[in-house]
């Protein structure tokens, strides 16, 4: 029997942290040190992750109601996840002034491709629970980027280049 109630949180959430963007421009301050493409980069990365978290969560019941076999479903979705995680590590993840620290991006690049590892995992198994596990990697996204942007945003000159070494 499919958990409608975890994938439609999972949708929630993905919407919610979407709005999280707004509260990331509030904080965002036109005379801030912060380079604008490093804004605009956390901004769209935000965003187009909290969007796909809630696309995703939502597609499960629309595809279940489709396929109605939770195996299928649960390979849909970690298929879709994964290719456009795929996409998003290849667009996202490239050297510019999104990413003053090279220690970060290959951080980044590491920690995206292990999640697509697990991602890739669950378009084998097919299972639900794994398909859990996939939505609370989608989550991790937005969020890490949001309390980095928030944690950048309300530092001092000196603690924010404390933690850009």
């Amino acid at each position: 029997m499919l958990d409608t109630g975890f994938f439609m949180t999972m949708g929630g959430l993905g919407v919610s942290l979407a709005g999280f963007g707004g509260l990331f421009s509030a904080l965002h301050h036109g005379d801030s040190e912060m380079e604008p493409e490093v804004y605009r980069w956390r901004m769209r990365e935000i965003v187009t992750s909290s969007f796909l978290l809630a696309f995703l969560g939502f597609g499960v019941l629309v595809v279940h109601g489709f396929t109605d076999d939770l195996s299928a479903t649960a390979r849909i979705i970690s298929a879709l996840a994964l290719v456009a995680g795929v996409v998003r590590l290849l667009t996202s993840t490239r050297p510019g002034p999104a990413w003053p620290n090279e220690a970060d991006r290959k951080g980044a690049i590491g920690g995206s491709t292990a999640a697509l590892l697990v991602i890739a995992g669950n378009v084998i198994a097919g299972s639900q629970n794994y398909l859990r596990i996939v939505m609370l990697l989608l989550l991790l996204t937005p969020a890490l980027v949001f309390i980095r942007a928030t944690v950048d945003a309300t530092a001092s000159g000196s603690e924010a280049a404390a933690l850009d070494d």
